[in-house]
């Protein structure tokens, strides 16, 4: 488990140093757990699930971040997914994403975000909290 948070950690830490970027908005809730990798860093399985980099946390993924910072979804695995928002504030990945593919948002506003894969639907859920 500690080589896959590393693995998951350096991959994520890898894409955030050409992050795209959009602007979302909302409301606000909580995180928190085991992990340690790089905060803003989901990893989309190899199964149907999203993964915390950060905590550990899976369906749903939870990250807390600060205003201003970028959350980037990493690919890993066969299945195709892909990422879109729920609620009022809209981003969305590609419709179908593969191994090795890689989606950044950018928070401005704080607020919670709540997403799931167009693919899994409530099976595969995450949220991101904005501080």
């Amino acid at each position: 488990m500690r080589l896959l948070n590393a693995v998951i950690g350096t991959i994520a830490l890898a894409s955030l140093a050409g992050c795209g970027s959009n602007s979302g908005t909302g409301t606000s809730g909580g995180g928190g757990g085991r992990g340690g990798g790089a905060v803003g860093a989901v990893t989309v399985g190899p199964g149907i699930q999203f993964v915390s980099g950060h905590n550990g946390s899976q369906n749903p993924a939870v990250d807390t971040i600060a205003v201003g910072a970028t959350v980037t979804w990493t690919w890993t695995g066969s299945l195709p997914h892909s990422v879109e928002s729920e609620g009022a504030t809209a981003f969305a990945s590609s419709a179908i994403m593969n191994a090795g593919s890689t989606y950044s948002v950018r928070f401005d506003t704080p607020g919670t975000y709540q997403y799931d894969c167009a693919v899994h639907g409530t099976a595969m859920i995450g949220t991101i909290v904005v501080r």
